[in-house]
């Protein structure tokens, strides 16, 4: 599992409005080179990643607390990849946590395989959310 713990002035309604637009990951998020995503984002809802390295995959909506917890998972043979970003109202604005993980009977392989990009991904998603809403002030 890696985490990437950011702040920003934004409110928690503005952070989770950027993630809950998939088809605006791609300008925030350097590690995202495009989404293919129709519809509400709602809990079961599928698209398509294509990341700036490695192959395009599948993910689907799998948590969804309005203005607090948006999780994207993806599979792995064995496993499953998720992508878990929380925020939550702080003084000067909000805080996010974005946490990488694997769950499944060979996520400690994949855990260990995947380290390295899974830090990347976790520090990209956050800071590019944090510069992006930042930028807009």
């Amino acid at each position: 599992m890696q985490r990437r713990i950011s702040r920003t002035t934004a409110t928690p309604a503005e952070v989770y409005a950027l993630w809950v637009d998939p088809a605006v990951w791609p300008t925030w998020d350097p590690e995202v080179a495009s989404v293919e995503f129709t519809g509400a984002v709602k809990l079961g809802a599928r698209g398509i990643l294509t990341p700036s390295s490695g192959p395009r995959s599948g993910f689907i909506i799998t948590d969804l607390e309005p203005e607090r917890v948006l999780t994207n998972s993806g599979r792995l043979p064995g496993a499953h990849l998720d992508f878990i970003h929380e925020v939550s109202p702080i003084p000067s604005g909000s805080e996010l946590t974005v946490t990488v993980r694997t769950r499944g009977p060979l996520s400690g392989l994949w855990g260990l395989i995947l380290k390295r990009a899974m830090s990347s991904a976790a520090s990209s998603s956050a800071e590019g959310a944090v510069a992006f809403l930042e930028s807009r002030e």
